[in-house]
C-alpha cells in the first residue's frame, strides 16, 4: 500500500475515536456552574466590614453558584486590592491580608484574614465657614460639634458627611453662592497622620422675594397672612414648608405647590405658590355602635369656602336612641387665619335616658387661638333647656353662660403617643344680672398622662375633677351642666352616667362635684395588638367627701390609622349600680 494512502486511513481512525471520546454537550437549561461560592472575611467588623465586602468584587457570587474557576482566580487575585481601597477610608492604609481560595464538597471557599495595623490619625482639623454665613448661628452650631477632632482615628465618611451637612445648610438657609475653596485630605504614611483642610465661603445669603399665590377663590389680603415671613426676610427653606404645611391644614386646597428659584442678578428668591382648590362642598355619613349611646348615626355637610374672605360652615344631624343633636357651626378666619378662628354657633340637643331628660337649644359664639402648645377657646352661649331628671318636677331654664377652655398637649404622637401629657380646664358661669334664671359657676380640670415603659409597655393615667358652686336650689340647674360619671371614658364597670347622687326612687340625677382616676397598664402581644388591664374610680357627689365607685378590667387594644381601638371587658366591685360584667367598646386619638 503506498505510504500516503496508508497515513490517510490512520487519520480518519484517529478522528472518529475522538468523536467518540468527546462528551455529550449538557441538556438546554441545565446548569454547567462549579457548585456555590462561600466568601469569609475575619478580623474586621462594623463600618469597615461592611465597606470591605461592598468592594469585593468577588463577594457579587457570594452564596450563589461560583463562576468559571478562570474568573473565579482572577477575581481572586484582585481581591487583596479591593480590600486596601475599602479600608482607607477608615485610617488603614497597610493592612495585612492572608488570602485563599479552595475547592470544597459544595463548591468554593474564599476566605480573607485581615490584620488591619496601624491606624492613621488627624494630627489636624483646619474648617472654616466664610462669607455671610460666618456670623449665622446655626452653621457656628454645626462647627461647635464637628464629628472629626485631632487624635481621632482617619473616618473619611464622616468627613464626606460634613461636606454634605454643609452643602445641605447653605441651600436650606439661602446661600445660593455657596462653594468650596479648600476641601483636602493630606495623609503622611512616615508618621502615619492625615492633616484636614475645609474651607467653605458661602458668599452672601439671599432675601425672600416677593410672594405670589396662583389660585382664583381667596382674597390675596386673606392669604398674604399665611406666610410667616416677608420680602426681604433672609431665605429659609423651614419657612417655606412651614408655609405649605399651614395651607395643607386649611380646608380650602387640595394641592399646594411653593418654588422658590434664587435670582442671581438681585440676590433674591421670588415665592410662587400654586395653588389647586379644594371641592367646594363635601358630604358624609357614617354608621356606629357605642356601648354608651348604642346605634347612632351621623350626616354631616360642609362648605369649604362661601366667600373671598374664606368663612365657611359645617352642618351635623347624630341620631342615637340616648342623645341625638343637630348642630351649625359658621367659621370666619381671624387676624392670624393659621391659628385665630371664630365661630357662630346654633344647636338643638336631645337626651331621653333613664330619666335623665332634656332638650336644649343653644346659640352662640367663640374665639379660638393656638399660643403655642395652648388651645384657647373663649365663648359665649344663650341657652335655653327644658329638662327632668327623676322625680323632679319638668323644669325650663334660660342661661346666658359665658366661658372659657383652655387645654395644652405635649406629645410626639397625638394619635400613639409614647410620650404625653394632657392639661386642661374649663370655667363658665351665669348671672341673673344678664339674662339668665340662676347664678352659678362651674369649673373642671382635666388631666391624661402616657408614657411608654419600654418598647412593648405603656402606662396611662387621666384624672377628671369638676366643682360647682350656686346660690340657687341644685333643682334648679339644668340636667346637662350637672356631672355624672360611669361609661366607656369615665369609670368602666358601670353603665352611663349612672354614678352619682340619687332621689328616693333610686334615679341618679347627678351631682355639684366631680371626681374620676384611672390608670391603665397597656402590653403589645402582636403587631399592632396589645392587651391592657385597668382600674377605674370615681364618684359625681354633692357635699365635700366623694364615695368613690370602682370598676376593674382587661381589654384589647389595636392601633389603627385613626387612633387606638379599645374593646374593654370590667367589672363594678361597688353594687349596686356596678355591673358583674360590663363590655365597652371606644376609638379614637390617646389625647
Amino acid at each position: 500500500m503506498p505510504f500516503w494512502l496508508l497515513f490517510c486511513c490512520l487519520s480518519l481512525f484517529s478522528v472518529s475515536l475522538d468523536a467518540q471520546e468527546q462528551p455529550a454537550p449538557a441538556p438546554a437549561g441545565e446548569s454547567t456552574g462549579t457548585g456555590t461560592l462561600t466568601v469569609l472575611v475575619d478580623g474586621v467588623e462594623g463600618a469597615p466590614r461592611d465597606n470591605v465586602l461592598a468592594y469585593l468584587d468577588i463577594n457579587r457570587f457570594a452564596g450563589k453558584s461560583a463562576p468559571e474557576e478562570t474568573e473565579l482566580r482572577w477575581l481572586h487575585a484582585n481581591a487583596e486590592r479591593n480590600i486596601r481601597e475599602a479600608l482607607q477610608p477608615f485610617g488603614y492604609y497597610e493592612p495585612a491580608i492572608e488570602s485563599s481560595l479552595n475547592r470544597t464538597a459544595g463548591g468554593w471557599e474564599a476566605r480573607y484574614r485581615i490584620q488591619l495595623g496601624h491606624p492613621v490619625h488627624i494630627a489636624a482639623v483646619d474648617v472654616r465657614v466664610l462669607g455671610e454665613a460666618a456670623q449665622d448661628p446655626v452653621f457656628q452650631k454645626l462647627l461647635a460639634n464637628l464629628p472629626l477632632a485631632k487624635g481621632q482615628i482617619l473616618d473619611q465618611p464622616k468627613y464626606e458627611q460634613l461636606k454634605q451637612n454643609l452643602e445641605t445648610l447653605a441651600t436650606e438657609r439661602g446661600y445660593f453662592d455657596a462653594r468650596f475653596a479648600e476641601r483636602t485630605i493630606e495623609i503622611d504614611l512616615q508618621a502615619y497622620e492625615a492633616a484636614i483642610k475645609l474651607h467653605y465661603d458661602t458668599g452672601k445669603r439671599y432675601r425672600f422675594g416677593d410672594v405670589t399665590f396662583k389660585q382664583s377663590i381667596l382674597s390675596p389680603k386673606l392669604l398674604n397672612r399665611y406666610p410667616r415671613f416677608k420680602p426681604g426676610d433672609p431665605y429659609d427653606a423651614n419657612d417655606l414648608l412651614k408655609l405649605q404645611s399651614d395651607l395643607g391644614g386649611s380646608s380650602y386646597f387640595s394641592q399646594i405647590a411653593v418654588n422658590a428659584s434664587p435670582d442671581a442678578t438681585t440676590a433674591t428668591a421670588p415665592v410662587d405658590v400654586e395653588l389647586t382648590p379644594n371641592k367646594k362642598r363635601k358630604y358624609s355619613a357614617g354608621l356606629g355602635y357605642g356601648t354608651d349611646t348604642g346605634p347612632r348615626g351621623k350626616i354631616k355637610a360642609e362648605q369649604r369656602w362661601i366667600n373671598q374672605q374664606g368663612h365657611h360652615y359645617e352642618a351635623e344631624l347624630q341620631l342615637s336612641p340616648i342623645k341625638s343633636l343637630l348642630g351649625f357651626k359658621y367659621m370666619i378666619p381671624g387676624q392670624d387665619p393659621i391659628t385665630d378662628e371664630y365661630a357662630i354657633t346654633a344647636g338643638y340637643t336631645m337626651q331621653n335616658y333613664d330619666d335623665q331628660d332634656y332638650e336644649r337649644i343653644a346659640l352662640g359664639g367663640s374665639w379660638q387661638k393656638q399660643d403655642g402648645k395652648w388651645l384657647k377657646n373663649y365663648n359665649l352661649n344663650l341657652q335655653y333647656e327644658d329638662y327632668q331628671v327623676g322625680n323632679e318636677p319638668r323644669s325650663t331654664s334660660l342661661l346666658l353662660i359665658p366661658g372659657l377652655n383652655w387645654t395644652w398637649i405635649d406629645a410626639d404622637d397625638r394619635l400613639y403617643a409614647t410620650r404625653g401629657l394632657l392639661f386642661g380646664f374649663e370655667l363658665r358661669g351665669a348671672s341673673t344680672a344678664l339674662l339668665s334664671d340662676i347664678n352659678f359657676l362651674q369649673g373642671i380640670l382635666h388631666l391624661k398622662w402616657v408614657r411608654a415603659l419600654n418598647q412593648d409597655s405603656r402606662l396611662i393615667a387621666r384624672g377628671d375633677l369638676g366643682a360647682t358652686a350656686i346660690r340657687e336650689d341644685f333643682e334648679d340647674l339644668p340636667a346637662s351642666l350637672r356631672f355624672y360619671t360611669g361609661g366607656d371614658t369615665s369609670v368602666r364597670g358601670y353603665a352611663y352616667n349612672k354614678i352619682g347622687p340619687t332621689d328616693d326612687d333610686g334615679t341618679v340625677v347627678g351631682g355639684k362635684n366631680l371626681v374620676v382616676g384611672s390608670v391603665e397598664y397597656e402590653h403589645r402581644v402582636w403587631n399592632d395588638w396589645s392587651v391592657a388591664a385597668f382600674v377605674d374610680s370615681g364618684d359625681a357627689f354633692d357635699g365635700a367627701s366623694p364615695e368613690p365607685k370602682t370598676g376593674v378590667g382587661m381589654g384589647l387594644r389595636w392601633r389603627s390609622p385613626v387612633g387606638p381601638v379599645r374593646i374593654d371587658f370590667a367589672s363594678g366591685l361597688d353594687r349596686p349600680p356596678g355591673d358583674a360584667f360590663r363590655f365597652s367598646f371606644s376609638i379614637g386619638p390617646d389625647l
